[in-house]
């Protein structure tokens, strides 16, 4: 066989040979891997990324027409570590933008529950002020009910509260316990009081110190009651005021005059202001 003839035909075999090269293995796992990072974070992170590891693995399938098994699978090994780089940095953009949702929603819940403290602290100060408004208007409405009421009753400020004398000829006549309609009046001011103060109350009789002691006694025992039923039936809680009867010694000193000699004297007594502090001075004698 001649030398040309030897030559042409271990070229022929060669192209043959190149022919049956259509993958490797490694080709193969750059394929796959190339096609699964497209379907994930790198895909829409490290698009750029992505494009470089493209082009080695284009190059990696050129490689096969040379036939040279080591030149396709050292062009798809960089295509690979291409793509695992792209990965690596789609993963990171997703872990920042997770990061960043985070935050906002971190910053948006605390917003909200400054929003929500702030809003509940002006309700509150509302609250507070409308209670300091109603309190004021009480204040005002029992200082002007005790200056009118103080213009024609005894009223003082003692350690056992605050007590209203009135005399018993303004509120019955004498030897009886029926109400005139002078003192009726006279007990509606006094009730007007008592719904403005607000705070508990009892009602006593003082007798006379005139005349008979056991019929006084059981004269002014009726007073209170009457006095307590009237205030009542005008506005006062049942459960804010009582009626004591009267005691054999006065609780307290009547004032030295004939009129509360002949015909007594009823006192409402008011338990001590909260906190201990007095009322108003009006009126005190």
């Amino acid at each position: 066989m001649r030398p040309g003839t030897r030559v042409l035909l271990l070229g022929a075999a060669l192209s043959v040979g190149c022919a049956h090269l259509t993958t490797t293995d490694r080709l193969d796992e750059a394929r796959a891997v190339y096609d699964k990072a497209q379907q994930g974070p790198a895909g829409q992170s490290s698009p750029a990324d992505l494009a470089t590891a493209k082009k080695f693995l284009d190059l990696a399938e050129k490689s096969l027409q040379t036939g040279d098994p080591k030149l396709v699978d050292d062009q798809a090994t960089v295509a690979i570590l291409k793509v695992q780089s792209a990965e690596a940095l789609g993963r990171t953009h997703e872990l920042a933008a997770e990061r960043d949702r985070t935050l906002q929603a971190v910053n948006v819940t605390k917003q909200q529950l400054l929003d929500e403290a702030r809003q509940k602290l002006m309700l509150t100060q509302a609250e507070l002020e409308k209670e300091r408004a109603a309190r004021d208007a009480m204040t005002a409405r029992l200082t002007q009910s005790r200056s009118a009421l103080a213009q024609e009753t005894q009223i003082r400020d003692l350690p056992e509260g605050t007590v209203i004398t009135l005399p018993g000829g303004a509120l019955f006549q004498q030897g009886r316990a029926e109400l005139l309609p002078a003192g009726r009046d006279q007990l509606s001011r006094v009730a007007d009081f008592l719904k403005s103060a607000d705070r508990s109350a009892r009602v006593t009789a003082q007798p006379p110190s005139r005349g008979s002691r056991k019929a006084a006694l059981s004269l002014s025992g009726k007073r209170a009651e009457r006095v307590r039923d009237y205030l009542v039936g005008e506005g006062v809680t049942a459960r804010q005021i009582i009626a004591e009867p009267p005691t054999a010694t006065p609780t307290r000193p009547l004032p030295n005059s004939p009129e509360f000699a002949t015909n007594g004297a009823v006192d409402i007594v008011l338990e001590p202001a909260r906190g201990g502090a007095p009322g108003p001075a009006d009126g005190r004698q």
